[in-house]
């Protein structure tokens, strides 16, 4: 599906210049919290740089863009050529879509959730703010203070008849104390006392990906995504019918990409995101070849002197037209840490990655 992809660029160009605009993620991508990831601020500034649009793309719906923004900004981003859509756009724009402008709706949530209701032409209104006189929707977000009363509150309004849109339902936020419960597990509160469904627009849903490419203006063949979660990122683009860059710079590790299902692979895959500077060589065209091999034993045997790139490229490739072909592959933990470590993965990944 690449935009200006031909036979003879295939594999020899620069994986930024097959495309015309780029949805990227950030925590594990960009950043892990206050930390830029290396060499990911200086690749974004030169692909910007050379025409590319990058849109980044969060479910992280407690910040505002302005917020992320000046992250981006003091991390050393330049300030053009990129903007910042959040799930809590993406769930007023589906909103604004489908009530009257200036439509009272329920905001739950850090404040990113009323600040995209209100940009978006419509009225939000705290838990605390509620009256006698209703609104016609609910959208919950992720917020630090976000209450027992705000939850209760959700599920009234739910049960009454109001609209409700989850703004996305990661389950798990990972911070740099250890995992905590992220907005799936409140909006999974609510589900469990009220038994009602929430319409979902964040990763890995396609409404936040269409929104980010309505921002960039681009076809789905000409537009590319990068990420470091298969479940949200990769099968976000999947379901949207986007190409993606997998990068092993974040949550998802190689032995994660190696048995991930065909709803959750990667285009292409990376170390981290220079591999927008590298030849973009599509992962199914990556043919199995002496640098890798699966023996009949189930053993992956790889080559010492080869390329790290294309020895990646070729681990994966390898595994999946195994798996697909309905061999064994070895699962062994300490098997994938020892191959990661041979291809020098293991300095691109770090465990302090924070809040999405």
């Amino acid at each position: 599906m690449m935009g200006e992809t031909t036979t003879d660029s295939l594999g020899t160009e620069p994986l930024s210049t097959l495309y015309r605009g780029l949805i990227c993620d950030l925590d594990g991508v960009v950043y892990r919290g206050a930390t830029a990831v290396p060499d990911a601020v200086e690749t974004l500034n030169q692909v910007t740089a050379d025409g590319l649009p990058v849109v980044f793309a969060t479910n992280n719906a407690s910040r505002s863009p302005k917020n992320v923004g000046e992250h981006l900004h003091r991390l050393g981003v330049a300030p053009q050529g990129w903007s910042v859509v959040t799930s809590s756009q993406a769930a007023a724009a589906h909103l604004s879509e489908r009530l009257e402008r200036g439509a009272p709706v329920c905001a739950v949530g850090g404040p990113g959730v009323a600040q995209a209701l209100t940009e978006a032409g419509l009225t939000p209104v705290r838990v605390a703010e509620l009256d006698d006189t209703g609104v016609e929707a609910v959208v919950q977000g992720l917020g630090v203070d976000v209450t027992w009363a705000e939850l209760a509150a959700v599920g009234y309004l739910v049960h009454g008849g109001a609209a409700w849109v989850a703004t996305n339902l990661d389950l798990m936020l990972p911070t740099a104390h250890g995992p905590a419960p992220g907005n799936g597990a409140l909006v999974a509160a609510v589900q469990t006392a009220t038994s009602a469904t929430p319409h979902v627009v964040g990763k890995p849903r396609a409404a936040l990906f269409d929104l980010a490419r309505t921002r960039l203006g681009t076809d789905q063949s000409d537009t590319l995504v990068c990420g470091d979660r298969l479940d949200t990122d990769i099968e976000g683009a999947n379901s949207a019918g986007l190409d993606s860059l997998f990068v092993l710079s974040g949550a998802s590790r190689l032995r994660d990409l190696a048995f991930a299902p065909p709803s959750a692979r990667p285009t292409y895959v990376a170390t981290d995101l220079t591999g927008l500077l590298a030849p973009g060589l599509p992962l199914h065209t990556t043919v199995p070849d002496q640098l890798v091999e699966l023996t009949p034993e189930a053993v992956l045997r790889m080559r010492v002197d080869g390329d790290n790139s294309k020895l990646l490229q070729s681990v994966v490739a390898t595994v999946w037209a195994a798996l697909d072909d309905g061999r064994a592959v070895p699962d062994d933990e300490d098997m994938w840490a020892r191959i990661e470590r041979q291809l020098e993965l293991d300095r691109a990944s770090s465990s302090s990655v924070v809040a999405r």
